[in-house]
């Protein structure tokens, strides 16, 4: 069972947490930071967010724990002001929850599982989310190529 729990924080709450950071960040015009320190800041996410899902909380509370954790992780590890890291945050995790939103359940109606498979089964949480990094990739790519942004925090 806790192999279970390290094996989603490796293969899904990682990749999450850094495709949350790069493009809340992207979209927020801030594009100077190093790709090691949103490196750092997913790993430490990650071992939090294993301890949030090895506790039993209630459904959805688990998302805010973790906003949270990756608020203060920004603003320990990249010296932002508390009102500035919070947007690249709240931006990531609002088009990280966009793309989920939109291809889990595409993928549970093709492969004909039931979204609360997904908190019963790693293995089938850690296939679900491979299309999500792969639109999140794509959608990143799209963005800095195109130098699109939703707000400039740079000032």
């Amino acid at each position: 069972m806790l192999l279970d729990y390290v094996y989603v924080a490796a293969f899904v709450s990682f990749p999450d947490a850094v495709f949350i950071l790069l493009l809340g960040f992207n979209l927020s015009n801030i594009r100077d930071i190093k790709l090691s320190r949103f490196l750092v800041i997913g790993g430490i996410q990650s071992v939090v967010a294993l301890f949030v899902r090895m506790v039993n909380i209630y459904f959805g509370f688990h998302t805010i724990m973790q906003a949270i954790s990756l608020y203060l992780l920004v603003m320990i590890f990249l010296k932002i002001k508390y009102y500035k890291a919070i947007i690249p945050v709240l931006i990531g995790i609002l088009s990280q929850g966009i793309i989920q939103s939109t291809i889990l359940p595409t993928i549970g109606v093709i492969f004909e599982f039931k979204m609360t498979d997904l908190y019963y089964s790693s293995m089938k949480l850690i296939l679900a989310n491979i299309p999500i990094f792969l639109v999140s990739l794509i959608l990143l790519i799209a963005i800095k190529r195109k130098n699109l942004f939703l707000c400039d925090i740079n000032d």
